[in-house]
């Protein structure tokens, strides 16, 4: 069996399976241009080999002997100015699995191999293109739901964390520095004395940074991954009503009878560039029906998993004890209240439910037939969102959270270092703990890392990127 080096030649299939316009098949490596030669035959009489000049195109047949595989494009990058700072060539063919699949297979069998799950992109932090937080940004940019979460991907692609964290390096460097000169040198002139509160005032700078970036992980998720909104209410209230008019077409199946929806339907909604997954759920009931039990044991445990409830009650009836339990199981967790079918006489009194629960929020009153009351509703959520109530303000993000464990342990040791030096002030021990936190914040560039951890992060990606 052939040996897989860390730098061989590596091709796969970069577009989606199925048909389409093009697909594209990419070989990175030392040997991208000869295989490339082997089984690509242009147009005009010259050879590729004539004009191996970077980034540009070439129009031809991909042949296996005489046997035309499919006409393509072939486009040449020269290293090191491409993604992998390798040779690398992209046959842009017909989209269709069978095309694209037979390209693959002449490369192959001309001497690359098949890349591994996000091969390309780690051969671009091994060879110093990208560093490991802009390597991850590559996978949020493909899986990003909304423009916030492509917004924060591209950030970090474009090194603005990777800056961040090596600002607070730089200042921790500072302070080793500092602290290992009075540790070899105590008796030399030239040394700058050891100034306690100044190496505190720089850690404590350090510190207000990592929990600054520390606190922003909880809406980083949210923008990365989305807000977990279920809808809750008595069976009839007209949940699946309002689910589908928040997606603008008929998702989940409504009739008059009550406990319709016996299970847990799930969509994704974007609201103002942040993600829902909007769940609706079955009506809270005391039932004797099996399935009907399961769905409301279903629903009372996804309103124990959601970031955000929307508590729904019929504005045609007046309120029940089903409605006053669903609101103490709501009220200790971030939730609105939304009286639905505004378009019938209204019996339910929203004073005598207040005072009844004790609850300290504003309705939202709305229509799901008619769709009146749903745009204030939306505002809501969001503003939940921004204002913190659901996880944060989203102006500053960390959206991984390998990321943010790391901040903490870094936080964590610089915290023993702020306590060392109330203590004692011992400057070896202060240094131990300063360089134990470099050594932890450089694992999100990558200065510091092992190869379990590459594995773990570039095994997530898809094969081709």
């Amino acid at each position: 069996m052939k040996k897989i080096t860390p730098f061989d030649t590596i091709a796969a299939i970069s577009t989606p399976p199925g048909e389409g316009g093009i697909g594209i098949v990419r070989i990175s490596g030392n040997t991208a241009f000869e295989i490339i030669e082997k089984i690509f035959k242009p147009h005009r009489k010259k050879g590729i080999s004539d004009n191996l000049k970077s980034f540009t195109m070439h129009l031809g047949y991909i042949k296996e002997k005489e046997e035309i595989i499919d006409e393509v494009l072939v486009s040449l990058m020269k290293a090191p100015h491409t993604y992998t700072r390798e040779d690398i060539v992209e046959i842009n063919c017909h989209g269709g699995a069978v095309a694209v699949n037979g390209v693959l297979r002449l490369v192959l069998k001309n001497g690359a191999r098949l890349a591994e799950p996000g091969e390309f992109t780690k051969r671009a932090f091994i060879n110093g293109r990208i560093d490991l937080s802009q390597a991850e940004a590559v996978l949020d940019i493909v899986r990003s739901r909304t423009n916030k979460a492509l917004e924060a991907a591209v950030n970090q692609l474009k090194g603005k964390l990777s800056g961040r964290i090596h600002n607070l390096i730089c200042v921790l460097k500072s302070v080793l520095v500092v602290l290992e000169a009075n540790i070899d040198f105590p008796d030399e002139e030239d040394v700058s004395p050891l100034r306690l509160k100044d190496i505190q005032k720089k850690i404590d700078s350090v510190k207000n940074e990592l929990a600054s970036l520390i606190a922003s992980y909880d809406t980083g998720k949210i923008i990365r991954d989305g807000v977990v909104t279920v809808l809750s209410g008595k069976p009839n209230v007209g949940k699946s009503s309002i689910f589908n008019a928040f997606l603008r077409f008929d998702r989940a199946i409504v009739t008059p009878i009550p406990g319709t929806t016996r299970d847990i339907i799930e969509e994704q909604l974007n609201i103002n560039g942040i993600p829902f997954i909007l769940a609706d759920t079955a009506g809270i009931t005391d039932s004797d029906n099996v399935i009907e039990k399961e769905g409301v044991k279903r629903s009372r445990t996804y309103m124990d998993r959601a970031q955000l409830i929307l508590v729904v009650f019929d504005g045609s009836m007046d309120f029940d004890e089903r409605d006053i339990e669903i609101i103490d199981r709501a009220k200790t967790l971030r939730w609105i209240p939304i009286i639905n079918k505004i378009d019938l006489p209204i019996k339910l009194n929203p004073e005598k439910l207040i005072q009844e629960t004790g609850m300290n929020q504003d309705f939202v009153y709305l229509s799901a037939k008619n769709g009146k009351g749903l745009s204030e509703l939306e505002k809501r959520m969001t503003d939940m969102v921004a204002s913190g109530d659901a996880g944060g303000d989203y102006s500053l993000m960390i959206t991984n959270a390998r990321h943010y464990t790391i901040l903490e342990k870094t936080l964590e040791e610089l915290g023993h270092a702020s306590d060392t030096l109330d203590v004692n002030g011992e400057p070896e021990l202060v240094a131990y703990d300063i360089r134990s936190a470099m050594d932890i914040i450089g694992e999100i560039t990558g200065e510091v890392t092992n190869k379990d951890i590459l594995d773990e992060i570039f095994n997530n990606f898809c094969i081709g990127k």
